[in-house]
């Protein structure tokens, strides 16, 4: 990013001027940012994350953050002036791990400034970038901004929309924080690490490109072992934020998912497996009913089915999830038809029936709550009598409720 870009003015009398954009010291640039950046943190839980504050509508204030630090979370805003705000709404992008959010001031207008967005196509390999937010403390109530700098490392195409890797020292709770250029313009949306990144992707290599597996395998060689040293943290191109701003009247999950993350940290996988249907029985106004039909399933909420599945995959390294189940699926063959063949074979695959003609589907209490389970195994959510995808399919092969649900991942792009 070691550019300069001018513009020329030429009046009527003829007179030429010229105005250029120079770097900044890092000094100016922190200056310039503090009053812009947001801290996110959580009215149920401990953790937070950041979030900066970018140009929006009349009469709030818009802040763009990371998905993952919002989504199914009740959320505290506090500004660099130490006052607190509370949401006026929340909107995440069904692809991408981007999300916005607003509050209300006092005033007619945003009394924060918005940050300048810069152009992220022209980020170069080596180019110095800065980013600012909020990292853990650990001991310590009291969470100080911090400003670092590092220096772009690769470009790449990634899911989730992530594309520019840097070498940075940045630590949990700056997730959602702005990556600024030598001219102090957002290039980028901090996002995650390469361990991240590597759960998140390993249970999605069957749809991914060669050149993204190439990443993949890149990055997993350098967390292998559990070893997080001299790995790199990636962002989201804010070109790519700009290209897809038409999620921002889309809504978040309607549900809080705080106990199923708890669960889900802790391990205990059968305890999450209940916590899940609870919630897409309150999610879908059916909990007196204890069921959804088919109905139900093909209208249920796309952002509620996202947030749980990423919270599965997210704690179980990429092995459980409804986006592990669907790529399985497809893997032998299944689509939204019914084919008896590949319904079995799915089912054997993830350990919910045994293997051959004469093989049983098991019963609930057979199955195994635990990592070593065949991967997509969890999870399977058991309502009033069946369990299986939605409480149904287990034992009892093939329905229509079955065939909804996996045509609802696939709409949801789960």
């Amino acid at each position: 990013m070691k550019f300069r870009s001018c513009w020329l003015i030429f009046p009527l009398i003829g007179l030429s001027l010229t105005s250029c954009s120079q770097p900044k010291s890092s000094q100016e640039i922190a200056q310039a940012v503090a009053n812009s950046i947001v801290l996110i943190s959580y009215q149920n839980e401990g953790g937070h994350g950041t979030g900066f504050i970018v140009p929006g509508k009349t009469g709030v204030c818009t802040v763009l953050t990371a998905r993952h630090v919002v989504e199914g979370r009740s959320l505290n805003l506090q500004t660099n002036d130490q006052k607190l705000y509370k949401t006026d709404s929340i909107q995440a992008s069904p692809n991408l791990d981007l999300a916005v959010v607003t509050f209300k001031p006092a005033g007619e207008n945003c009394p924060y400034p918005s940050l300048n967005l810069g152009d992220s196509d022209s980020v170069k390999q080596t180019d110095q970038i800065y980013i600012s937010g909020f990292p853990d403390r650990v001991g310590s109530r009291k969470l100080v901004q911090q400003f670092v700098r590092g220096s772009v490392s690769g470009l790449d195409v990634l899911e989730q929309g992530y594309g520019i890797s840097y070498d940075a020292s940045t630590f949990g709770g700056m997730s959602g924080g702005p990556v600024l250029d030598t001219s102090g313009k957002v290039v980028a949306v901090h996002g995650k690490t390469d361990a991240q990144i590597v759960a998140d992707l390993q249970s999605q290599q069957a749809s991914l490109s060669e050149q993204q597996k190439a990443t993949l395998q890149q990055a997993a060689a350098r967390v292998a072992g559990g070893v997080q040293v001299n790995t790199f943290r990636w962002g989201i191109p804010i070109q790519t934020y700009l290209a897809n701003q038409s999620w921002e009247n889309q809504p978040l999950a309607k549900a809080d998912y705080t106990k199923l993350e708890q669960l889900l940290a802790a391990g205990q996988w059968q305890a999450a497996d209940g916590e899940t249907a609870n919630k897409m029985l309150e999610v879908a106004g059916r909990q007196k009913e204890r069921w959804l039909d088919s109905e139900n399933i093909y209208n249920f909420s796309c952002p509620d089915l996202r947030a749980m599945d990423r919270l599965w995959v997210k704690y179980s390294d990429g092995r459980f999830g409804f986006s592990v189940q669907k790529r399985i699926y497809q893997s032998l063959g299944g689509t939204k038809e019914y084919n008896s063949k590949e319904w079995k074979d799915f089912n054997e695959a993830i350990g919910w029936k045994q293997k051959g003609e004469k093989g049983k589907w098991l019963e609930y209490s057979q199955l195994t709550f635990n990592t070593q389970a065949p991967r997509a195994h969890l999870p399977v959510v058991t309502w009033g009598g069946g369990w299986g995808m939605v409480g149904v399919g287990g034992w009892g092969g093939w329905s229509g409720r079955n065939r909804a649900f996996f045509s609802r991942i696939e709409t949801c792009r789960v």
